[in-house]
């Protein structure tokens, strides 16, 4: 046999037994402004078990976000810079957002909702 048969074999042979290797899965990055007295969207949408990325910003002062069932609780400063707050998504559910930072007279109205939804599955 010649070298490069050989070679050839030997490659194959152990990709045979080499587990697959299977991508992550893309994170889900969702833009999310603070301001008096919302959060933009309104809603935000996860699916259950994705990666998830919110890159949050305030409009106007200094704002807070937090999701009390998910341990997530940050600080959003009034300079606009972003903060960025990563998680998997939780079991399909609605899930409560809230301003956690004073912010005037609207603050206890400021909430959003986090949706997590069961994965779809695709016909194979």
């Amino acid at each position: 046999m010649q070298p490069q048969s050989l070679a050839f074999v030997i490659a194959a042979t152990a990709a045979l037994w080499m587990p697959a290797v299977h991508p992550d899965p893309p994170v889900h990055e969702i833009q999310i402004v603070a301001k008096r007295f919302a959060f933009v969207p309104q809603i935000i949408d996860v699916i259950a078990g994705e990666p998830v990325r919110l890159a949050i910003r305030s409009d106007d002062g200094t704002h807070g976000f937090a999701i009390r069932e998910l341990h997530i609780g940050v600080q959003i400063p009034r300079d606009g810079e972003v903060v960025t707050v990563e998680f998997t998504a939780p079991p399909p559910g609605r899930y409560e957002v809230a301003c956690s930072e004073f912010c005037g007279t609207g603050h206890a109205q400021m909430k959003s909702a986090l949706v997590s939804s069961a994965p779809t599955r695709t016909p194979r």
